[in-house]
């Protein structure tokens, strides 16, 4: 009896030791404000969803967090070679702070941002590489890299819009199609390198993190079991970005997400393209993001990047033409700048001229119309911008 438990002892620790696992890589630093915003809500966001798959998989989800001193390109290789991955096994990584403008135009995604590498950054190509290795080595199912490059801040009471859901009969089946049905590394980004990627001060929410939540709800509600065929990553980046299409609406900016998708087969998809930097048709609402972005950044190395990522759009001689608005009062005669005049002033806090209130920041800014010339260059590139600038009171 005694040798009877023993093997059974052994038995158990034998299963438990290699049970299928889902391993949670947080890529994060809450402390320190020239890596990402603070305080928000990335990881109870992400954990929502983490744990509907640990559940439905049947999986045991461990976690760990590489912050503080941990948070480097470095740390981060060294925990992915270290992780006892088996070849079910399924590795989600989470980054959350700000993104680097990457030298290849092409690329869907930012580089990140860690105290290793804090001007070039870490691409997350070459994350993928690292999980590539354990993949082929049949030490890997799944990789999946999620990128949220909340860097800029707006403040508005709206939300994600909830999804409204019908039944649950199909849930399991839908986690197992998505996560286990698809073998090979997934990388999924809040934006387009370009273009910022957007965090609701109001309920500090990144919006990108919270579409995800949105969309994976979603998906585990379909109408009927038809609904499973179309069960996928794709589904879930489609999903997703169509809920921030719908929140960005009546806003003066925008935001891409983008999904690349490399199977254990060879086969690669992308997604998330449209105007480029350099495009010959300036993309009005990319624009209209990135000078609402550089109005409210107010990090020197980030402003300086979003300045560079502007100077694709303009010429070198552009002129802004400015009209304010102070709620109801607007200033009567618009002002002219230079481009790099008023990029260098777009940040700074402006005086109601009714109250003499002083207003850290404007609301929004709107494009008005623009002037372009193709005379000197081989694409059309803005000569002359009209803006119109909403000051004001923000509502909490």
């Amino acid at each position: 009896m005694k040798s009877l438990l023993l093997v059974f002892f052994g038995f158990f620790i034998s299963v438990s030791v290699y049970a299928q696992k889902l391993h949670v890589l947080f890529v994060i630093d809450n402390e320190d404000t020239s890596f990402g915003f603070l305080q928000l809500r990335n990881e109870s966001d992400m954990i929502h969803i983490l744990e509907i798959v640990e559940r439905e998989l049947d999986y045991k989800m461990e976690i760990i967090h590489l912050s503080k001193q941990k948070f480097t390109a470095n740390d981060l290789h060294q925990t992915i070679i270290n992780l006892p991955t088996g070849e079910n096994d399924i590795v989600v990584i989470y980054y959350a702070g700000f993104g680097l403008p990457c030298p290849n135009k092409s690329n869907l995604f930012a580089h990140w941002k860690l105290r290793d590498n804090p001007t070039i950054g870490l691409s997350v190509d070459e994350v993928a590489s690292w999980l590539e290795v354990k993949q082929k080595a049949n030490q890997l199912h799944l990789g999946l890299i999620l990128s949220e490059y909340s860097a800029q801040s707006i403040h508005s009471p709206n939300r994600v819009p909830d999804t409204l859901g019908t039944s649950m009969a199909y849930r399991k089946q839908v986690v197992q199609k998505l996560f286990l049905g698809q073998c090979g590394i997934v990388k999924m980004g809040s934006s387009l390198p370009y273009e910022p990627s957007w965090v609701n001060e109001n309920h500090s929410a990144p919006l990108f993190t919270e579409s995800l939540v949105r969309a994976f709800d979603k998906m585990l509600m379909p109408l009927d079991s038809s609904g499973l065929n179309c069960v996928s990553f794709r589904q879930f980046h489609a999903h997703s970005s169509s809920y921030l299409t719908r929140y960005f609406n009546d806003i003066p900016i925008s935001q891409t997400p983008t999904l690349e998708i490399k199977s254990c087969e060879g086969s690669t998809f992308r997604s998330g393209g449209g105007a480029t930097s350099d495009s010959s048709t300036v993309a009005v609402k990319v624009l209209g993001g990135l000078l609402n972005s550089l109005a409210h950044n107010k990090d020197p190395l980030q402003r300086q990047q979003i300045k560079q990522q502007l100077a694709y759009y303009f010429t070198p001689d552009a002129t802004v033409r400015v009209v304010r608005m102070y709620g109801m009062n607007r200033i009567p005669k618009p002002k002219e700048y230079t481009l790099g005049a008023y990029l260098d002033t777009i940040h700074l806090s402006g005086m109601n001229p009714g109250t003499q209130e002083t207003l850290p920041n404007m609301m929004y800014l709107y494009i008005g119309k623009t002037e372009t010339d193709t005379t000197l260059l081989k694409s059309s590139h803005v000569k002359r911008l009209s803006v119109s600038e909403i000051w004001g009171n923000v509502a909490h």
